[in-house]
């Protein structure tokens, strides 16, 4: 969660699921989608399945809601890794 103020800097990389968890319903919603977004450029994504992201965003967000002190950015990692 950024710092108040007109400076504020945050690292995407190191926000945890209960720094998330904080914040309110519209800012988390618009913060999974960003990370949605910027996790698909990390991977070189250049389609996404818009019927996909809602279960997608859910898997994230049970995975936060076991896992609070994981980053986001785990979060989407180990919760959109595919099935073996």
């Amino acid at each position: 969660t950024p710092a108040a103020g007109p400076a504020a800097v945050t690292d995407v990389t190191r926000t945890t699921c209960a720094e998330l968890a904080g914040d309110t319903q519209e800012n988390r919603a618009f913060a999974l989608m960003f990370y949605y977004g910027y996790m698909a450029g990390r991977s070189s994504v250049t389609q996404i399945e818009d019927a996909k992201v809602p279960g997608h965003l859910n898997s994230v967000r049970e995975y936060c809601n076991r896992n609070p002190k994981s980053t986001i950015v785990q979060a989407f990692v180990q919760a959109l890794k595919p099935a073996k």
